[in-house]
């Protein structure tokens, strides 16, 4: 059983900023019909391989508990380091 479904776009969305990839990944996923009753009160848990800015973890939070799953939880393996910022110095 698989709930969750994606729409796959053509461009890989590993590259951009924060709010670029958050923008790429806005309707991407949805909730079959046939399962949102399943999802109702749940406490659900997300199994993620690797973050990178967290806006598909978001997106997918976002989608289940508008289809009525009162808690996501997610588990990720691994992050993907924070972007260095420049030092003043170095600016």
């Amino acid at each position: 059983m698989h709930p969750l479904k994606r729409r796959h776009h053509e461009h890989a969305q590993a590259s951009g900023n924060k709010l670029v990839r958050s923008q790429a990944i806005q309707g991407m996923f949805y909730i079959e019909e046939k399962y949102r009753d399943l999802l109702k009160n749940q406490n659900i848990i997300v199994f993620d391989d690797v973050m990178t800015s967290g806006a598909t973890l978001n997106e997918i939070a976002r989608v289940l508990k508008d289809n009525g799953a009162s808690r996501v939880i997610n588990w990720v393996l691994l992050r993907t380091p924070k972007p260095a910022q420049p030092r003043a110095q170095d600016v």
